[in-house]
């Protein structure tokens, strides 16, 4: 694996066409339409497949728009679940690798595309009513956000930079270092910003002019933007106000590395805004009575009792970044006492949570953050130890009696994860046979279909069907149909091997997937089956029967194809009379 689009040339002009390529579209060095051109040039899409990825809506609308041409396999959004990722991405190599050639389009389906659209719009609602809250609107030049934005210009060596505000139909530049004054709020519909808040990822464009999807922008048509990379400015709580950019007028080539920089340094920017705010509500006369100072102790101590009863971890850093204050909660996620805890620096309480996080390299550049300063960020994480569990990290910076503080809140998302999954489960499980249902052994024959097709395994499917079904609910209630239907799936179960899968297809049809197994072996399994079923009497079956087809995938041939297959073989055992396997 590859970070940038400079390594990924480089090794594809050493190695060749990889057999397989993964690549996000917004790349640092190299557009992903670049590399993609060039893997191209060295082999076609049967030999080559490309799966494509990308955050933001504008760079999968043009993919979708080249991918004839450019011979894009699969498209998908960097929010699709992993699941769905890892189907797609076994499902263009398994094709690529069958004798029928390349793998046919895959993208999102269309109705999660539709509920992710309307997510999307709710999001932003919410994020111009927090702007509106901050009180973030176009107004004077700030020096403050000015001579940070300087400061990018020259840490990249680049003519402009700045900080924006991405508002309801404007971009408005807070703090700019080398753009025109009348380029500092721009109509929205134009902004390059725009992308940024809408994916949530920094975008990288190196050189616009050249780029499918920005070449026709009036600001790249002007001459006002040759180049661009932004990073979002996202708040502890989730909102992403606008960005940090650089641009230039030329290509601009930058590296992986400096996309993690000015993350780091829009985090910062995140952080200033956020204090701000809280500085403006904290204004009021410090100069207290003895009354009020003994009143503010009591309620000090009010406070601190509870933080420490409450199930979130939280921590408060001074300006020194040493934690003065823990509570108890934070100490039993690390498991460790609250005391432990008090005077760490925060590099320290970071270092160790990485430890006992399931991907401790991702964990530390996820939570970098520049030496000094205030910042703003939020994560989620999955822990080992000392327990399993999930956890979303938030900062924030607060002000303080002696400077700038920082304020952690660790939140426990296990049980809401694990009811996210066992949601799943319960969609994906037919409730009267607790069998998987249809839904998910279409995706687990689309998985083994392709192993078999990939490796040359053989694998066969049996549709079962419960003869005199209609006349056992009819006669003697569904309740006994459902009875009916239980049994069948019990011995079904207890015949399978471990590999060997069994869903509720439909109504009174069950599926058995049996990897590793030819003709004769599925034929055997579903002889086994039916004779135990007719074995169990009339008092569990009311007299119900199976009727039994079998098929193997054939070299080339879909699942769906064998499954068809197995149907007629079925109405085959039907008109012969039934009980039967065919």
């Amino acid at each position: 694996m590859v970070r940038g689009a400079g390594e990924a040339l480089a090794f594809i002009q050493q190695a060749g066409a990889p057999a397989l390529t993964i690549t996000e579209l917004s790349l640092a060095g190299t557009d992903g339409f670049q590399l993609i051109e060039e893997i191209r040039k060295l082999a076609p899409e049967e030999h080559a497949p490309v799966v494509a990825i990308s955050a933001f809506r504008s760079l999968r609308d043009t993919a979708l728009r080249l991918r004839g041409p450019l011979g894009i396999s699969a498209l998908l959004s960097r929010s699709a679940p992993a699941d769905s990722i890892r189907r797609a991405v076994k499902k263009v190599l398994a094709a690529s690798q069958a004798p029928h050639g390349p793998a046919p389009s895959t993208s999102a389906p269309p109705p999660a595309a539709t509920l992710r659209e309307i997510d999307e719009e709710r999001a932003e609602e919410v994020r111009l009513h927090r702007l509106d809250q901050m009180g973030l609107a176009p107004g004077d030049r700030d020096p403050e956000l000015d001579r940070i934005a300087e400061e990018t210009a020259k840490k990249f060596g680049v003519p402009a930079a700045m900080i924006s505000l991405v508002l309801e139909d404007k971009q408005w530049a807070m703090g700019a270092h080398g753009v025109p004054e009348n380029a500092r709020l721009v109509e929205r519909d134009h902004s390059f910003c725009t992308h940024v808040v809408q994916g949530r990822q920094p975008l990288v464009v190196p050189d616009a002019v050249h780029h499918p999807g920005f070449a026709e922008n009036p600001l790249v048509k002007q001459g006002l933007v040759g180049s661009y990379v932004g990073a979002p400015l996202e708040t502890a709580s989730g909102d992403v106000l606008g960005t940090l950019c650089i641009l230039d007028r030329k290509p601009l080539a930058v590296t992986p590395e400096d996309v993690d920089q000015l993350v780091l340094l829009a985090r910062g920017v995140a952080g200033e805004l956020e204090l701000r705010v809280g500085r403006k509500r904290q204004q009021h006369d410090f100069s207290l009575l003895p009354e009020q100072l003994r009143k503010e102790q009591t309620a000090v101590s009010y406070l601190t009792a509870v933080l420490d009863n409450i199930d979130n971890g939280v921590f408060l850093l001074d300006a020194q970044r040493k934690v003065i204050f823990a509570n108890q909660a934070l100490a039993d996620m690390f498991g460790v006492t609250p005391d432990s805890l008090i005077g760490k620096q925060q590099e320290d309480l970071v270092g160790e949570a990485a430890q006992s996080s399931s991907d401790p390299e991702d964990f530390l550049r996820r939570l970098r953050i520049a030496p000094t300063g205030a910042y703003a960020l939020r994560g989620e994480f999955e822990m080992e130890r000392p327990r399993r569990r999930f956890v979303r990290w938030m900062a924030k910076p607060i002000q303080l009696g002696d400077g700038v503080g920082q304020l952690g809140v660790l939140t426990d998302m296990t049980a809401e994860m694990d009811l996210i999954r066992e949601r799943d489960h319960l969609a994906r499980t037919d409730p009267i046979t607790g069998l998987m249902n249809r839904r998910a052994a279409e995706e687990v024959l689309e998985r083994e279909a392709s192993r078999a097709q990939r490796f040359g395994s053989r694998i066969s499917v049996a549709l079962i069907d419960l003869d005199h079904f209609k006349q056992v609910n009819d006669r003697f209630g569904h309740a006994a149909g459902d009875d009916a239907l239980r049994a069948t799936a019990q011995v079904l179960t207890a015949a399978m091997r471990g590999v060997d899968v069994a869903a509720r297809w439909g109504g009174d049809e069950l599926l058995a997937i049996l990897p590793a197994t030819g003709l004769e072996g599925a034929r055997s399994f579903g002889e086994r089956v039916r004779a135990a079923v007719e074995g169990l009497g009339a008092q569990v079956m009311r007299g119900a029967t199976l009727s039994v087809g079998v098929a193997e995938l054939q070299p080339g041939e879909d699942w769906a194809d064998a499954v068809r297959r197995a149907d007629a073989k079925l109405y085959e055992a039907k008109d012969a009379g039934r009980n039967r396997v065919a």
